[in-house]
């Protein structure tokens, strides 16, 4: 939510020019070049003072935002760059290209793609909150770059969600139903995983729906960011989340159900009973293999809705009614942290629900990476570096019946 002050002024209500602006509030340079003619931004200045942008930053402890963002853009990079080193691997190692490895590779991708929209962040993220004269929040029609970083995000948010999504939805047909159907429609994955984020990006763009709210990056305006980010992004991951609680109730029940009659024979079984068995040692093995695409898909559904139910619960702060006493305290000699302790607190974002739900976010690559970047991946660089060395580039192959299942 984009927070702007109380006092929207002008030459004609602005009895005497402020002489010294006490800190957050900056001099207003057009307003003072102009001789009190023209305001920098009538939302954030008046009276020869501005409250600079990011405004948000001024009502907590003054630099505690920016560390905290600092934090989680180290995340991001971590993160982008353990996910890129995944998504290599899977490019260039055997059978990692084949249903359902590729979806984990393409979910790395995806996780890349994400991640790394903090780039134009780095080291000053002003560059892309704010427009060039330091006070106007960036949008669409005053700071390109922000448009760039929002479109990014947009995509890279959306089309990590979606194949995340895909993974919870092979994971239970396979689990479940015994069923590759998803592998014989592969260019469904791929119209959900890259097209429809690519169209909601397309849109924004478009519409010119991109600007700074509250962190340090752009995505979409606070108008519109229901419609272009959180509606798809709860379209997609709440019905995989409770497919995903359905696939493991199934594992729940199939293992209460499992029996010493396991023991005997199949000849000594009914029809029914022989199946029932069969298919439990079925979910077993599977759970077995795809265990870290379960515990990835649980992780990562679980940040995206608590991201969510951050934006939903803080962007409806929308009182303005304290602005009047947090400005009269700061004209008065009150400091920034003071002021800001008494007259903000629980009508600005909590600064620690801001950045539990930024860290989770960040770590999405990082997750990927620890959870698939396992010992036998190693084992199997060693055997590919091994192959070109001794054998012309010949590749170990796995076993057919094996391809469906490891990821």
């Amino acid at each position: 939510m984009a927070l702007a002050i109380l006092f929207h002024s002008s030459n004609t209500t602005c009895a005497s020019p402020i002489t010294e602006c006490p800190s957050p509030f900056v001099p207003d340079l057009v307003f003072h070049s102009t001789n009190g003619q023209q305001n920098t931004d009538d939302a954030f200045c008046g009276c020869g003072c501005c409250l600079p942008c990011p405004q948000t930053n001024s009502f907590y402890k003054p630099g505690i935002i920016d560390r905290g963002f600092f934090i989680t853009d180290i995340l991001k990079g971590v993160s982008a760059g353990l996910a890129l080193v995944l998504a290599l691997s899977y490019v260039v190692l055997p059978d990692k290209l084949q249903h359902p490895s590729n979806l984990i590779l393409f979910a790395a991708i995806a996780t890349v793609l994400f991640s790394a929209a903090v780039a134009p962040s780095y080291g000053n993220p002003k560059r892309i909150q704010c427009a060039a004269n330091g006070v106007t929040t960036a949008t669409s029609y005053n700071n390109t770059l922000c448009t760039i970083q929002g479109a990014w995000l947009l995509f890279g948010a959306i089309a990590t969600t979606a194949w995340l999504s895909i993974v919870i939805v092979n994971l239970h047909l396979h689990t479940v139903w015994n069923s590759n159907w998803l592998a014989k429609r592969a260019w469904l994955s791929h119209v959900v995983g890259w097209l429809i984020p690519a169209a909601f990006a397309a849109i924004a763009v478009v519409t010119k729906s991109i600007g700074w709210n509250n962190s340090n990056m752009c995505m979409a305006t606070q108008d519109t960011s229901n419609a272009l980010l959180f509606i798809p992004l709860g379209v997609i991951m709440v019905p995989a989340t409770l497919l995903h609680i359905a696939t493991f109730a199934h594992i729940i029940k199939v293992t209460l159900q499992a029996e010493n009659s396991e023991t005997v024979s199949h000849s000594t079984l009914s029809s029914g009973r022989a199946a029932r068995i069969s298919h439990r040692r079925h979910v077993m093995n599977a759970i077995r293999i795809q265990w870290r695409a379960a515990v990835l898909a649980l992780i990562v559904s679980s940040s995206v809705l608590l991201y969510w139910a951050f934006y939903l619960v803080e962007g409806a702060k929308t009182d303005m009614s304290w602005m009047s006493t947090w400005q009269l305290c700061i004209f008065t000699g009150g400091t920034q942290e003071e002021c800001g302790s008494r007259f903000a607190t629980g009508y600005v974002p909590d600064f620690i629900f801001m950045m539990v739900t930024e860290g989770l976010v960040s770590t999405t690559g990082l997750w990927i990476f620890l959870l698939f970047f396992k010992q036998s991946l190693m084992m199997e660089w060693k055997e590919y570096v091994s192959g070109w060395v001794c054998c012309g580039g010949r590749r170990s192959r796995r076993k057919e019946e094996d391809q469906f299942y490891v990821i």
